[in-house]
């Protein structure tokens, strides 16, 4: 799972399989996927909404399918029904959307973002510039930034 920004929130690695990208590549991948799952804002007026963004390489089929403030990848080996994988992946979404809490709970968050975060704020720093700047969720940012207010 991967926020907007394309910071890595949540991860699985089937064991027994090797990972391709390896060092800071998997995180440029995600930056990139998250990027341009972004960018499909500019078309959705006119193509409708954006089920997925699929890139297919030699050795991997990697999908990249958008659910609110988030992005869920992941890969599988090249020889799939992509079709098929597509839909399965897309029924699981659905049917557990309302399961799944997307937003970062704020108990994970280390004590340096949380003062970061009340040091930003109190400087007048927007929610979503602060979101930016530390990388974080703003449903997140705005859950701290309530907290904060409220002690």
């Amino acid at each position: 799972m991967v926020e907007k920004s394309g910071h890595l929130c949540a991860s699985v690695i089937r064991q027994g399989i090797s990972e391709h990208l390896k060092g800071r590549n998997p995180e440029i991948s995600y930056t990139q996927s998250a990027y341009i799952v972004e960018l499909r804002k500019i078309f959705e007026n006119e193509l409708g909404s954006l089920k997925s963004v699929i890139y297919i390489y030699d050795r991997v089929v990697m999908f990249s399918i958008p659910i609110k403030n988030h992005i869920v990848v992941f890969s599988t080996d090249r020889n799939i029904n992509i079709d098929d994988v597509f839909q399965q992946a897309q029924s699981f979404i659905n049917n557990t959307e309302t399961e799944l809490d997307i937003a970062l709970d704020v108990k994970n968050i280390a004590q340096d973002k949380k003062e970061s975060v009340r040091n930003l704020y109190d400087s007048g720093i927007s929610e979503e510039m602060i979101a930016e700047q530390l990388d974080l969720n703003l449903a997140t940012v705005k859950s701290l930034i309530k907290i904060i207010t409220t002690k």
